[in-house]
């Protein structure tokens, strides 16, 4: 018997033994569907898109999955020697791949065809996203399927597969909850690195304890390179993942540059000064681009006098129509000490600098229209004003320009990087003026006009900019004493 006639007989067998687990999965599988397709008039009706009705399958069937697994891997467990199927004349390659087999059969085809029926249903064009499917399924396997196989391989029942199973599942969904705080444009680094590490060393150990059956051995290599590539993961520098995307996706051009801008007019106040702080505001203009296509991200400023005495003060960042300004807040005693002096401004900043502008039209009656790298993008109802919408599957929307349609995000489905179970989520966006805008207007509105974009370059930039006078920049604050 040739090896894939021998890991076949063994997966006939799995199928037979294992045939009412493999009905509740399909069963949780085809609620999956049902539960989590959203036709547009649906959300009309609803009122938006909602997420709870689904939110329970991300959980549930995983765990499902998990359970199965295991349960096949101990039909023919590893630890130990008195084993049934020790005395048989099983390859160890026939055994791994008929595993491998079943595995691909009942949890990864029925997820894909699962998610793509919700993508084909909720509307979206399924060609779109079949990249997007393919990642995904490469992820789940990874992050989730393979570690777990690893883990069944390393105990003998359930009993032992539960604990390990809740320990190493908590280890991995840290870097997962820390990666839901990183720009957007670089989580695929960090998810990335983080999907090598996990698919390496649980891989690793998933070979070596098929062909040598080391359990303790094994174990000990799992645990300590988990603890390294933890500590990498979560030690790796946001800096490195940006120098990563900048040499994949292009740096700066050579007529880019920022500058210091102008103090704009003080208003007169008749408030009495905050004691404790003074707010100071940094005027940072764009130059070589367009000023709505540059975005920042974590600017960090550090302002030094003669003497050397140095502050890195809290700083907030606002757009403004020729670049950014810095809302700086200064302790008292340095600002008045400070104020009149002059002073050396040092940037630090991480730019986006976005391009491959598209425009598109979409009708304000609710209309919805698939938008390249939006989404499905349209109106919809929240009580008495209406928001804008954008749902997508297996990646975020992108980002986009538009007079009428804000950037703040009421409602935002996507929290991490891109490995889920429901596939399509949406983000939901505000609509200015709308509360002063009819419910029933008496003629048509015009459409909404949307350009979208995409990142074309990032770059990290320094700005230095000697002989600040801090009092030149200052901003009136109302005094909030009690």
């Amino acid at each position: 018997m040739t090896t894939l006639q021998q890991a076949l007989h063994i997966f006939r067998k799995d199928v037979r033994e294992f045939r009412i687990e493999l009905g509740v999965v399909f069963l949780l599988t085809l609620f999956l569907v049902l539960v989590n397709v959203q036709t547009w008039e649906t959300m009309q009706e609803r009122g938006g898109f909602s997420l709870d009705d689904g939110e329970i399958f991300d959980v549930l069937l995983p765990l499902v999955w998990g359970l199965l697994i295991a349960r096949v891997i101990h039909a023919e467990a590893l630890p130990g020697d008195r084993h049934f199927w020790l005395t048989r004349p099983y390859s160890r390659a026939g055994l791994i791949l008929a595993k491998a087999l079943f595995i691909a059969a009942f949890v990864n085809l029925p997820l894909f065809v699962a998610q793509a029926l919700i993508v084909s249903l909720d509307g979206l064009p399924l060609t779109a996203y079949i990249g997007s499917m393919l990642w995904n399924q490469i992820t789940v396997t990874v992050v989730f399927l393979v570690p777990i196989a690893a883990v069944a391989s390393l105990t003998r029942n359930l009993a032992q597969f539960l604990p390990v199973a809740v320990l190493a599942t908590a280890v991995i969904a840290l870097p997962v909850l820390e990666a839901r705080y990183l720009q957007e444009a670089l989580q695929w680094v960090r998810a990335s690195i983080g999907t090598v590490l996990v698919g390496s060393i649980a891989g690793t150990v998933l070979f070596l304890q098929y062909k040598r059956r080391k359990t303790l051995r094994h174990a000990l290599y799992g645990a300590v390179a988990t603890f390294a590539g933890l500590v990498f993961y979560l030690t790796f520098p946001q800096s490195a993942a940006f120098a990563i995307q900048s040499t994949l996706s292009g740096g700066r051009d050579a007529q880019f540059a920022l500058k210091l801008g102008q103090r704009r007019p003080l208003a007169t106040s008749t408030t009495t000064p905050n004691r404790y702080r003074q707010l100071v505001e940094i005027p940072i203009i764009v130059e070589g681009a367009d000023p709505r296509n540059v975005s920042m991200d974590a600017p960090q400023l550090t302002f030094r006098t003669l003497s050397g005495v140095t502050r890195r003060p809290w700083t907030e960042t606002a757009v403004r129509p020729q670049g950014f300004a810095h809302i700086v807040a200064f302790e008292r005693e340095f600002y008045d000490a400070a104020s009149n002096s002059p002073v050396t401004v040092h940037a630090e900043y991480y730019l986006t600098q976005y391009g491959n502008e598209q425009s598109a039209e979409v009708p304000p009656d609710g209309t919805p229209v698939f938008i390249p790298g939006l989404g499905q993008c349209g109106t919809a109802p929240n009580y008495d004003r209406r928001l804008f919408m954008c749902r997508s599957a297996f990646r975020p929307p992108g980002s986009f320009l538009s007079e009428v349609v804000t950037t703040t995000r009421n409602f935002d489905g996507w929290l991490g990087p891109p490995i889920t179970i429901s596939p399509v989520k949406a983000r939901t966006y505000e609509l200015a003026g709308e509360g002063a805008n009819p419910i029933a207007p008496a003629a048509p509105e015009p459409p909404l006009r949307i350009v979208s974009r995409e990142p074309v370059a990032y770059f990290r930039y320094t700005l230095d900019v000697p002989n600040v006078r801090l009092s030149d920049f200052t901003i009136a604050e109302p005094n909030r004493e009690q």
